[in-house]
């Protein structure tokens, strides 16, 4: 962030902007640093693209060809551009006065977009008609990003981690612990939950997906949780009035994200056990309003995330590896999810067919 409000004043003017009278760092959000803008009596979301963390080194297009990171954040701009000119309560950026969305100060790219008063809703705020309403939006941006963009060619391989790795990776996170000098309080915890993992991990790496197995792709958001989406209010029946953050929009499987948002959002943050009832109502919401959406699509996508949440250790990485603490907490949610799953698992994917049965009025196939 420019440390003088020359270069800020700078970057508004080659968008046309007023200059600004204020600005304000904004706490929340893992992986950019953004801004508060004030300008008199109008407000805008300054976004400082971090390459490692935000945009990466490029993703793939739908025919497997990279992209460089910054042709990526491009794409995703205009991506969500063409969305919320579909009606979807996307937040896109402002294209400057040379019509790009990217600005470059000091060889480090930001985006201006306008503000929101929305609010965060996480599960323990919601009943079962907000979890509906969630599926329905997921399923119209899926829809939607299919619409406004190249077809995606089909299936797509999708490879998973194998035990052997996740094995590996485990007892590298615990000999470090190890040789610490003093442990706090999240090297105690994690040290408790990767010996778990690797406990688990004997236990039920024959049911490891197939190593070779193929999916039905689409367009997906890549970062649908709840700190970028916002409400109305935080009552029962609010609406959405934004979806921020789309700097993770790829080609995936659909039903892995739709599994991994049920994930997020409605797994407890003390007890990391899944409220089910939502699952079932966010589900049905989601099949209600893409019915093409097929079972053996769901199945495939519970047991592919529940390995993918198995075999992770995306937390303890920016922990130890990166000294990076801001993803720490989520680590105990997130880390007693995975035995409750695992002991759990039939449970937890009869929640996901039930509804989407209830959608399409079918019962679902044990």
């Amino acid at each position: 962030m420019p440390g003088t409000s020359g270069p800020l004043q700078a970057l508004f003017l080659r968008f046309g902007l007023p200059a600004p009278t204020a600005f304000h760092a904004v706490d929340s959000g893992l992986l950019n640093r953004s801004y508060q803008i004030i300008c008199t009596d109008q407000r805008y979301f300054l976004k400082h693209y971090l390459p490692w963390r935000g945009i990466g080194s490029g993703l793939p297009d739908a025919y497997g060809r990279t992209r460089s990171a910054a042709q990526t954040l491009r794409w995703q701009h205009e991506a969500v551009i063409r969305l919320q000119a579909a009606g979807l309560p996307a937040v896109a950026p402002l294209r400057d006065l040379r019509g790009s969305t990217v600005a470059y100060v000091r060889g480090r790219p930001f985006a201006v977009f306008p503000w929101n008063d929305g609010v965060h809703r996480h599960g323990r705020h919601m009943q079962d008609v907000d979890a509906r309403r969630l599926g329905v939006l997921l399923a119209e941006i899926h829809t939607g990003l299919e619409r406004v963009l190249p077809p995606v060619p089909q299936p797509l391989f999708v490879a998973t981690k194998s035990e052997l790795h996740a094995v590996a990776e485990a007892e590298q996170f615990l000999a470090l612990i190890d040789r610490r000098p003093e442990r706090d309080d999240m090297d105690q915890l994690s040290a408790h939950r990767l010996r778990e993992r690797l406990a688990l991990l004997s236990e039920v790496a024959h049911l490891r997906p197939a190593p070779g197995a193929c999916a039905t792709t689409g367009y997906i958001h890549g970062d649908f949780h709840a700190g970028n989406v916002m409400w109305s209010a935080r009552e029962p029946g609010s609406r959405v009035t934004a979806i921020v953050d789309w700097e993770k929009t790829a080609v995936a499987p659909c039903g892995d994200e739709v599994v991994s948002t049920a994930l997020v959002f409605f797994t407890g943050e003390y007890t990391g056990q899944l409220d089910l009832d939502l699952v079932r109502a966010f589900i049905a919401g989601y099949v209600s309003a893409r019915p093409r959406f097929s079972e053996r699509e769901l199945t495939d996508s519970v047991r592919r995330v529940w390995w993918e949440r198995l075999t992770d250790f995306w937390i303890l990485t920016w922990h130890y590896h990166h000294a990076d603490h801001r993803a720490d907490s989520l680590f105990p949610a997130t880390a007693a999810l995975v035995p409750w799953w695992t002991e759990n698992y039939d449970k937890v994917r009869d929640a996901f067919l039930e509804g989407a049965g209830a959608a399409t009025g079918t019962v679902p196939r044990r």
